[in-house]
């Protein structure tokens, strides 16, 4: 039943965001949601690299049986959430 407040919360969330936009505390808003971005941006930025960094192809597999990391299992659920695949395929 929650599942279905998710969108609904989220759109307010972006309706009033853009709402304050119009105000004099845009400016204000802006300062405190840049850092915000940046951070988000920065953070997959360093798993993607991270990711791409272990499984690497440039000689023979060394670690086959290397195990999966913290910033695997995220960026593996950030990927099945950004193409909306579902989280167990068949």
């Amino acid at each position: 039943m929650i599942r279905r407040f998710y969108p609904w919360i989220i759109f307010v969330a972006f309706v009033s965001l853009l709402a304050f936009s119009a105000t004099s505390a845009a400016k204000t808003i802006d300062w405190l949601l840049w850092p915000i971005r940046f951070g988000l941006i920065a953070g997959l930025s360093a798993f993607v690299v991270w990711s791409r960094w272990r499984h690497r192809n440039d000689g023979p597999p060394v670690n086959d049986g290397a195990k999966k990391d913290a910033a695997d299992d995220f960026l593996s659920a950030f990927r099945r959430w950004y193409y909306g695949d579902a989280k167990h395929p068949k």
